[in-house]
């Protein structure tokens, strides 16, 4: 017999309608990225070439999905 499952809206618990400071989230956030940009920072040459072909084989993926779906492009090719 299959079980009936029932979704509910997530509940946010204590953060329910808290006031936050303008910006604040915003800073915080930013101020993480830019922390773990400087961690995964590197001057290896090797580093560097692995991550641009890596970074190169995900934008030919996306667009060889979106071209097969009919839709455009996102990562046009340089001329």
């Amino acid at each position: 017999m299959k079980q009936q499952t029932n979704i509910t809206e997530p509940s946010l618990g204590p953060l329910a309608g808290a006031p936050f400071a303008t910006g604040a989230i915003e800073t915080e956030t930013l101020e993480l990225l830019e922390a773990w940009a400087r961690e995964d920072a590197t001057g290896d040459p090797e580093k560097l070439k692995d991550a641009q072909k890596e970074l190169d084989e995900f934008k030919k993926a996306m667009n060889e999905n979106r071209a097969a779906c009919g839709e455009r492009i996102l990562y046009p090719a340089n001329g």
